[in-house]
């Protein structure tokens, strides 16, 4: 009889890194950079005093030829960051879950 051979566990590539997340898409008719730095300013203060949310803020994105803002959020779930975006007094429209792949927004390497 053959000596049973020793398994050895082939290694699977590895996975381009990914973070799942969620955005608050903003229809804002008028919207100015001036307007998006007011709401960043007061999200990150609102989100440096209720720390037992769980809900982050990670940065916005405007797009102004649309009057299009996006407020990207890390969390444990949609409802959570719909909280969190209401409280925060973003005029959004609607709450979407989204997976950023490659490289990590700099708020999940502790920048």
């Amino acid at each position: 009889m053959k000596a049973a051979r020793p398994r050895t566990r082939r290694r699977t590539p590895r996975a381009a890194s990914s973070v799942t997340g969620y955005f608050a898409e903003c229809f804002w008719p008028g919207v100015t950079e001036t307007d998006l730095t007011k709401l960043d300013a007061r999200v990150r203060a609102l989100d440096r005093t209720s720390r037992r949310t769980r809900v982050r803020y990670t940065g916005a994105l405007l797009i102004p030829r649309d009057e299009v803002v996006f407020c990207f959020f890390s969390g444990p779930s949609a409802d959570a960051v719909r909280a969190a975006a209401t409280r925060a007094g973003i005029p959004f429209e609607r709450i979407l879950e989204s997976v950023r792949i490659g490289r990590r927004p700099l708020a999940a390497q502790g920048k």
